[in-house]
């Protein structure tokens, strides 16, 4: 079948005295698992794709129950027709029918279907017309998303028109990726607030480099930037005190092997900044989807596919939490993300706070107008998120106080606006 799960079943299950499970075998494996009627699979119809003895096997699951739909796909022409001779009038087989490839090639993947058309159907929709239950609709949607950045692994906020964060902080920053309705935002700022948000997200975007620095002398070689916004592009040397420099620069400099991968709920972030991505040398990846749905998030056969779980994970969370409203929604997302994450793992985080006489929670009301959710915390809500992970030194303090490489270090500490932690894992 489409999209099975490379999962291992267990040993205890396994009747081949080497140790391995034939193709059909670990498809009746994870099927009965998936399907909603899991006794569908001792009707399935086990096809031998070929003449000889070496050939591979493969499971046809009949319709029945909910399934209402199935297809299998194969190599070329050849074994699509031992496929149709094989299901050809069998029950629980209706309409079968070769769907062929898009390719001349006779050896190129075909796909035979039967029951219900799903060739126009989203995923979901798709595994509901097989029979799939809810945990098993969730585990082929993942799949579907491994190799597809396109593919949001979990439900995205309605598009709204107006300014976003990402385009508000492009403004900000000088960049020129941002639309007309952001840089009308920032221009019904005062010119003193304006400038004050402007130094604030100069002095969080630097805080990076400080950052990753301190993450790889501690061993961490793969990065999960969460709410990343627009990359900059074009990037400024790591070594410049510009907070236009991309991630991908400043992680490179420290390590050629890397992995770093981009995450935003944002299509249009993706949009514009996939250039940036796909010409780095590091081969950034990237993820569509709403950290506020944490576990679905981790989860997905994207993130897992891209990120290697037995090793370290530096997760950057820098101006991402105020935006989102809830703080219920937020604790446990956190709490998600901690509990999943491997050990040696880092959480750093920035977020905004008032600092006397810099109180930024006055922001709140201008962004609320333009549709924008907009919360502070104090330091003892921040060091909450970072739950019983200690702090590495010096603790909670203004990003451009917590590393000495920040080029900003002689401002005053109420001029970032923020506090800034990284914690790992034990």
């Amino acid at each position: 079948m489409a999209g099975l799960t490379h999962r291992i079943p267990d040993r205890a299950n396994q009747t081949d005295p080497s140790g391995h499970l034939s193709r059909a075998e670990h498809e009746g494996v994870v099927l009965r698992e998936r399907l909603d009627d899991p006794t569908l699979v001792d009707r399935a119809v086990e096809i031998t794709l070929g003449n000889d003895e070496s050939a591979e096997t493969c499971l046809a699951v009949p319709l029945g129950g909910q399934r209402a739909a199935g297809q299998i796909t194969v190599k070329g022409w050849s074994q699509a027709l031992l496929v149709l001779l094989a299901l050809d009038g069998k029950p629980g087989f209706p309409n079968l029918r070769d769907a062929g490839s898009g390719e001349a090639a006779i050896d190129a993947p075909r796909t035979i279907r039967w029951g219900l058309e799903t060739g126009a159907a989203q995923p979901d929709q798709r595994a509901r017309m097989w029979g799939y239950h809810a945990a098993g609709r969730r585990s082929y949607e993942a799949e579907q998303s491994r190799d597809d950045a396109r593919v949001p692994v979990t439900p995205l906020p309605d598009v709204r028109p107006g300014p976003t964060v990402a385009g508000i902080y492009d403004v900000l920053l000088g960049g020129s990726d941002n639309y007309l309705a952001d840089r009308h935002f920032v221009g019904s700022l005062s010119k003193a607030d304006a400038t004050a948000l402007s130094l604030a997200a100069a002095i969080n975007r630097l805080h990076m480099k400080g950052v990753i620095g301190h993450l790889t002398t501690r061993g961490v070689g793969q990065f999960l930037d969460l709410g990343c916004g627009l990359v900059p592009w074009p990037s400024t040397s790591p070594d410049e005190a510009d907070p236009y420099t991309n991630l991908q620069d400043i992680v490179a400099q420290h390590q050629s092997t890397a992995r770093l991968v981009y995450a935003d709920y944002e299509g249009r972030a993706f949009a514009i900044s996939r250039i940036t991505v796909e010409e780095h040398p590091l081969r950034p990846e990237w993820v569509q989807g709403d950290i506020r749905h944490m576990e679905q998030f981790l989860t997905a056969g994207r993130i897992q596919h891209v990120l290697d779980w037995s090793r370290p994970i530096g997760v950057l969370l820098h101006d991402v939490l105020p935006w989102i409203g809830s703080h219920k929604t937020v604790s446990e997302a956190m709490a998600v993300l901690r509990e999943m994450l491997p050990s040696g793992s880092a959480i750093s985080i920035t977020h905004a706070a008032d600092i006397a006489p810099n109180n930024v929670s006055r922001f709140a009301a201008p962004f609320e107008a333009a549709g924008i959710t907009f919360r502070t915390r104090d330091a003892a809500g921040i060091t909450d998120l970072f739950g019983n992970w200690p702090l590495e030194p010096p603790g909670l303090v203004p990003p451009h106080r917590w590393h000495q490489v920040h080029p900003h270090t002689d401002l005053d500490p109420h001029a970032a606006g923020a506090l800034a932690g990284v914690a790992f894992k034990p």
